[in-house]
């Protein structure tokens, strides 16, 4: 009889593991570490798990493969490491370590499949499904660690390359979603020369073919236009193609001013009528702003070309629709001085009406000498802004 019973569940297991209608769609591709894996039997796809036959998913893994006929269990073998799955059981081992499984290996035209995340995610692999190419990549933890390395040797590069204002070596590193970047940091260049430092780099994500990075970044002004010294948090996406990495993506997320109420309160050496004429310009400004003067706060800009001038005015028009705020000034210091450029740290409080709280900001403007010998503001960085008790 329990011969019979045993026999009875070959055949139930048999009859239930008839491949599915799903095998017939478009071919499943698998790659580890970017290499495609050929199997004598086609991937399939079943309960939202990808099935393949073992052998060729194990030895490519670099797993030592032992199947047992008898119990219908496979096992693989690595460095301090054993998988065991039997055919049939939603329950797998790792290291002897019970896992459950969502699917479970089975039996199909005699090729025994098993579900492929569980085996790569085992293995310390990272397995990402693709629905519309209906492809998987898996990442091994030794190729993990080669990409963590080109990764960071290519963020090591771009600032190298920034430092040495090197726009072909930067555009080297760049993906073409960011396609222009180079015209811009070229024009950067031209106008400012910063000295960047890196402070850390954490690659947050690496899954597939995307990295997402983060950095702080120090940048000091050396020369050039006026720009204030700050730490930067930058967010980074990198693409791999062809094998290496290449940046996707920059975002700036925070950036911290690098100057203390100290050094924006130290007058700057200038003439006393180049400081009266920057700061009754800055007097003007708030007073336009108070009055929603469009024009008058306009009058105290400086005048790039048409198209960003109105860009300005249009930003301004709608902040005047959707705010009503008071601006007053609490504090103001020409603390660096060129003779066509100054910058002016000044404090003041901001209260919205109908709002019951005040905020205390602390901010840079920074002024360019126009050529009608007028100051205008070219520039502004928030300091700092808190809650006041004023």
């Amino acid at each position: 009889m329990k011969k019979l019973l045993s026999l009875l569940g070959v055949v139930a297991l048999v009859i239930s593991f008839a491949l599915p209608a799903s095998a017939a769609s478009k071919p499943i591709d698998v790659f580890i570490d970017g290499s495609k894996v050929t199997f004598a039997a086609a991937p399939y796809l079943q309960n939202n798990s990808v099935l393949v036959p073992f052998r060729a998913v194990f030895e490519k893994l670099k797993l030592k493969v032992l199947w047992d006929a008898k119990t219908g269990t496979v096992t693989g073998t690595g460095t301090d490491l054993v998988i065991k799955l039997k055919i049939g059981s939603n329950r797998a081992s790792i290291n002897g370590i019970v896992k459950q499984l969502t699917t479970a290996p089975l039996i199909s035209g005699g090729t025994t499949y098993v579900p492929l995340r569980f085996v790569g995610e085992a293995t310390g692999a990272s397995v990402v499904w693709n629905p519309v190419l209906r492809s998987v990549q898996i990442t091994t933890a030794a190729s993990k660690e080669q990409d963590r390395a080109q990764i960071t040797n290519v963020i090591n590069k771009f600032a190298d390359y920034y430092n040495e204002e090197n726009v072909a070596g930067i555009e080297s590193l760049l993906d073409s979603s960011l396609e222009g970047f180079g015209t811009m940091m070229k024009s950067t260049f031209e106008t400012y020369d910063f000295k960047s430092t890196l402070n850390n780099i954490n690659i947050i994500k690496l899954e597939g073919d995307e990295a997402i990075v983060t950095t702080s970044e120090t940048t000091l002004r050396v020369g050039g236009a006026y720009s204030p010294d700050e730490v930067d948090q930058y967010l980074y996406t990198l693409v791999r193609m062809d094998g290496g990495w290449l940046i996707a993506d920059i975002e700036l997320q925070e950036a911290e001013i690098l100057l203390t109420r100290e050094q924006g309160m130290k007058p700057a050496e200038a003439p006393k009528t180049e400081t009266a004429a920057i700061l009754s310009t800055l007097g003007n400004y708030y007073k336009a702003l108070n009055a929603e003067d469009l024009k008058g706060v306009m009058a105290t800009i400086l005048s790039i070309d048409e198209e960003t001038d109105e860009m300005a005015s249009a930003s301004l028009k709608q902040m005047f629709s959707q705010y009503s705020v008071m601006y007053t000034p609490q504090a103001s210091n020409v603390y660096f001085y060129s003779g066509t450029e100054a910058a002016v740290y000044a404090e003041q409080l901001l209260k919205e009406a109908g709002d019951p709280d005040t905020y205390a900001q602390g901010i840079i403007y920074v002024f360019t000498k126009a050529a009608d010998g007028s100051w205008k503001i070219s520039d502004s960085y928030n300091v700092y802004e808190t809650l006041s008790n004023s």
